[in-house]
């Protein structure tokens, strides 16, 4: 007792199986094809090895008619080179290391450990140094006003700027 589901994927079973099949039977024919051409390319190059192979048993030596060299005997002659150069290099090279000197004196500044703000310190440091001008060219200014002003000396109106931000901070 079969049901009609249970034929119909029978059938479609039997359709996969076939269509495998004639995928196969179409690579290998492909493949013999394929064999076949290479068969055809490889006979002509090896006809044509033969015949070239026939050529060069004449023994006629090669004529190279657009260059005549100037010297016989530059073919023959070979230049020296110096094979050594780079073993010559390395070995200096390791000559050099070999000098093992103990540094007597040690920076202190380089072993010791840095704080933690030292790279916001160092860029920063180019505008504290137009600050730096700036508040002395202030103080220069308010010196010459407090001279200018009473008539003082010049030390009592340096210091009188000086003792009022105390008396201020107190």
């Amino acid at each position: 007792m079969t049901t009609e589901t249970e034929l119909v994927g029978d059938e479609d079973d039997v359709d996969f199986a076939t269509s495998t099949t004639s995928l196969e039977v179409a690579a290998e024919s492909r493949k013999r094809r394929l064999q076949e051409m290479k068969a055809k390319v490889e006979g002509a190059e090896s006809m044509e090895r033969q015949t070239d192979e026939d050529s060069d048993d004449d023994g006629k030596p090669v004529l190279f008619r657009s260059y005549a060299p100037l010297d016989s005997g530059l073919g023959t002659k070979r230049e020296t080179k110096n094979l050594f150069v780079l073993e010559k290099e390395i070995q200096d090279q390791l000559a050099d290391t070999d000098d093992m000197s103990i540094v007597e004196r040690v920076d202190v500044g380089v072993l010791a450990p840095r704080k933690v703000d030292w790279d916001l310190k160092r860029d920063v440091a180019e505008r504290l140094q137009k600050l730096e001008r700036r508040t002395q060219k202030a103080i220069a200014t308010l010196i010459k006003e407090r001279l200018s002003k009473g008539q003082t000396e010049l030390v009592e109106a340096v210091n009188s700027g000086a003792y009022s931000t105390f008396q201020d901070d107190e």
